[in-house]
């Protein structure tokens, strides 16, 4: 800690062992991070619930327009989690698509709904499943960038969509 607090003296880095929210994820001890994500997929549950009472106002539309969106571009900066998200996925298999058709559904349903629009199914995609593929295509997609950033090196030409 001392000689992290030395190398990046008057650089305005913030040093610290204390575990941190930063640009919306969460870094610092494993216990910590759990608990965070804990949190947050306790108040999307509550969302997701209160969305299921009210199927017949569209819910499909607010979840994959609205709700889900937020735990996506959460799962983008924290990897290994997807374990974390299973109370997500058992509302939504649970409550919300019993909500929207009427009935429990079986496994091969579920992932029928999970599907995309264009590929026949519903969007109602498994958090899960999400968060495995959120974060390594967030890494695949900054790799570049996030090299340039560790090396400092400035290039003029950089273009993000290389």
């Amino acid at each position: 800690m001392q000689a992290a607090q030395k190398i990046f003296k008057g650089d305005g880095i913030k040093i610290t062992h204390q575990c941190e929210r930063l640009l919306g994820s969460v870094i610092g001890t494993e216990s910590f991070r759990e608990q965070y994500i804990k949190n947050k997929v306790e108040s999307w549950v509550k969302d997701l619930q209160s969305l299921s009472k009210h199927a017949q106002d569209d819910p499909q539309a607010a979840f994959t327009k609205g709700v889900s969106s937020r735990w996506t571009d959460f799962q983008r900066t924290v990897p290994d989690a997807s374990e974390l998200f299973e109370p997500l996925e058992n509302v939504i298999r649970d409550q919300l698509i019993p909500a929207l058709v009427g009935r429990e559904v079986n496994d091969a349903e579920r992932q029928i709904f999970a599907l995309l629009f264009r590929h026949g199914g519903l969007g109602l995609t498994d958090p899960q499943e999400t968060a495995k593929m959120e974060y390594k295509h967030s890494t695949q997609i900054t790799n570049k960038l996030t090299a340039k950033i560790y090396t400092q090196k400035l290039d003029l030409d950089y273009n993000p969509s290389d």
